[in-house]
C-alpha cells in the first residue's frame, strides 16, 4: 500500500512553525506529512555587507527551528548550496518526489528572481506549489492609489492611510486572528503541551548520510571566532518573550521611545528579520488598531512604526533600484567628500561628539543601536562629515543584528534626504541639541563613553567642554559643516 503524498516546506524568512501560513497550507494538503528544508546560498555568505554577528544569531534561530520541528514530529534539512543546485540533487536522493512544495513570499530583488526560477523548475517536475504571505501583513500588490490602479505611493502619510483602510478589512483581520492562534500554540509548546502535529522526518525519506547535514555545527564553529557581541537567545519562544516584555511598557512608548537611556523601544527587530515572529503576531499580541492622528496613543504610534517598515518594503518592491542608488535621482550626483579618516572615526565612536560616539560604540559592542540615535548618527555622517550614505548603510548591515535591507536602506535614505518622503535636505540635526534633548542627564552617553563618566551633564552637550581623559575634541564644527552640506545638496 502506497504512502499518502508528502510535502516539503522551504524555510527562508519565516523561521518558526506557529502561525506559518504556507507551512499550514502544506500541512493541510498532506495531513501532517511535511518536512522542512533550508538552503544556504553562497551569494548570501559572500555579500560585502555580511555580518558574522547577525549570522551567528541566524544560525541559532535555525537551530531553534530544528528543535521545534523535531519536537513536533518533523525535521529540518540544511543544505550547503543554493536552491537551483539543491532542489535537483535532493529530488535525486528521495525515493519519491514530494507532491507539494511550500514557501512564504519574499520581496527583495534577489529573492524574487530566485523564487521565479524555483517556481518554474518545480512546476516542471509536476510538484504543486502552496505559497502565501508572511513577512508582510499587506503585500505590495494590494496598495495602489485609488485614482490609478497602477500608481504606487511614494509618500508615507497617504500610504499609511490606505494601509489602515486595508488593515481593517475582513481578510486582513482574519490573518491577524490566525496569528492569535499561533501565539496560543506557542504557549502550549512552552509548557510542553503541544501535540505532535507532523508525522514525517527526513530519515523516513533519505538513507543515512545520503545528504550529510552537519552544516549548522560547521558554520557555527567556523563563524564563532568572528563574533564580537553577545548573541541574544533566538527562536520563536524567545521572540514571544521579548514582545510580552515590551507589552508591559507599550503604554509609555510615545514618551520613552526617543530616550536612549531607558528601555522605551520593543527590541523585536532581530526577530522580525528572521521571521521568528511577524508583524501580524506583534499586532495580535499587543492588540494594536488604527487611531486618528489627533488621538494617537503610544500603541498607535508603535503601530505606525510597523507601517513604516512595510512602507519601505513596498518601496523596495516597486523600485528595486533603491538597493543600489538614491531614490531621488537628482541627489545621485552629490559630490561627497568621503574622507576615510573621518569615516573610521565615526565607526570607532571617536568623533568628539558624545551622542554620536555613544551610539556608534553601542552598535559596535552590542550589535544594536537605539532608533533615535540611528537617525542622529546617520544625519551626522552625511550632513556633518559629508560622507556617502551608502557607506553608512553598508556599515550598519555589517554591524546590526537586525540588519534588514528594506528598512535599513529606507532609514539611511530618509536621513540623507535622498529617499522617498525623506526629511528635507535642509533639515540638519544639530548633534549638540539632539544630545541635550534626548539624553539630558547624559546617562546614555556615560554608559558607552566611559571617558566622560565624571563630566557634568550640561557639559556633555557643549563642544567646548569635551576633549579630556583621552576623549577627542570635535572632529568638525557643526555650523560650518551645515553650511557646506546645504551647498552640496544644491545639485
Amino acid at each position: 500500500m502506497s504512502q499518502p503524498p508528502y510535502g516539503i516546506h522551504w524555510f527562508r524568512r519565516d523561521l518558526r512553525v506557529a502561525g506559518n501560513p504556507a507551512l499550514a497550507l502544506n500541512w493541510k494538503e498532506t495531513k501532517g506529512r511535511v518536512v522542512g528544508l533550508f538552503v544556504f546560498d553562497s551569494q548570501f555568505l559572500a555579500r560585502p555587507d555580511f555580518s558574522a554577528n547577525r549570522f551567528a544569531f541566524f544560525l541559532d534561530t535555525l537551530s531553534a527551528l530544528r528543535t521545534e520541528l523535531r519536537a513536533l514530529g518533523s525535521d529540518l534539512l540544511v543544505l550547503d548550496e543554493n536552491a537551483a543546485a539543491a532542489f535537483p540533487r535532493l529530488f535525486e536522493k528521495v525515493a519519491e518526489k514530494p507532491a507539494f512544495f511550500s514557501w512564504n513570499r519574499d520581496y527583495e530583488p534577489f529573492a524574487r528572481e530566485r523564487d521565479s526560477a524555483a517556481k518554474k523548475w518545480l512546476k516542471g517536475q509536476g510538484v504543486e506549489l502552496r505559497l502565501d504571505r508572511d513577512h508582510l501583513l499587506i503585500e505590495p500588490d494590494e496598495i495602489f492609489k485609488p485614482t490609478d490602479p497602477l500608481a504606487t505611493y511614494q509618500v508615507f502619510t497617504p500610504f499609511s492611510k490606505r494601509w489602515y483602510e486595508v488593515f481593517v478589512t475582513a481578510a486582513v483581520q482574519s490573518r491577524v486572528e490566525q496569528q492569535r492562534k499561533g501565539i496560543a500554540f506557542l504557549d502550549k509548546a512552552a509548557k510542553g503541551n503541544a501535540e505532535k502535529m507532523f508525522s514525517l522526518t527526513w530519515s523516513d525519506l533519505l538513507k543515512a548520510d545520503t545528504l550529510p547535514d552537519n552544516l549548522l555545527e560547521k558554520y557555527s564553529q567556523k563563524n564563532a571566532a568572528a563574533v564580537t557581541v553577545k548573541i541574544p537567545e533566538a527562536g520563536s519562544q524567545a521572540a514571544l518573550r521579548v514582545v510580552r516584555e515590551f507589552k508591559k511598557h507599550v503604554a509609555e512608548y510615545g514618551e520613552s521611545r526617543d530616550l536612549p537611556a531607558v528601555r522605551g523601544t520593543s527590541g523585536i527587530s532581530p526577530f522580525l528579520k528572521n521571521g521568528s515572529l511577524t508583524i501580524a503576531q506583534v499586532i495580535a499580541e499587543l492588540g494594536l488598531a488604527p487611531e486618528s492622528k489627533k488621538e494617537k496613543s503610544s500603541a498607535g504610534k508603535y503601530l505606525s512604526e510597523l507601517v513604516w517598515r512595510e512602507f519601505y518594503y513596498h518601496i523596495l518592491y516597486h523600485h528595486p533600484r533603491v538597493e543600489k542608488e538614491a531614490f531621488l535621482e537628482k541627489f545621485g550626483s552629490i559630490k561627497w567628500e568621503n574622507r576615510r579618516d573621518w569615516f573610521q572615526a565615526w565607526k570607532d565612536g571617536m568623533t568628539g561628539f558624545p551622542i554620536i560616539d555613544a551610539g556608534m560604540r553601542q552598535l559596535k559592542t552590542t550589535g544594536w543601536m537605539h532608533n533615535r540615535v540611528r537617525m542622529i548618527v546617520a544625519s551626522f555622517l552625511t550632513k556633518d562629515l559629508h560622507i556617502n550614505w551608502q557607506w553608512g548603510e553598508k556599515y550598519f548591515m555589517e554591524a546590526l543584528l537586525d540588519g534588514d535591507l528594506a528598512p535599513n536602506n529606507g532609514g539611511w535614505q530618509w536621513a540623507a534626504s535622498t529617499g522617498c518622503d525623506p526629511q528635507p535636505y535642509f533639515r540638519i540635526f544639530n548633534p549638540w541639541l539632539q544630545s541635550a534633548k534626548f539624553d539630558p542627564d547624559g546617562d546614555y552617553i556615560r554608559k558607552y563613553v566611559p571617558e566622560l563618566a565624571g563630566v557634568e551633564a550640561t557639559w556633555l552637550h557643549e563642544p567646548a567642554q569635551v576633549g579630556r581623559n583621552g576623549y577627542p575634541l570635535p572632529l568638525v564644527e557643526h555650523s560650518v559643516q551645515r553650511d557646506k552640506a546645504l551647498a552640496l545638496y544644491k545639485v
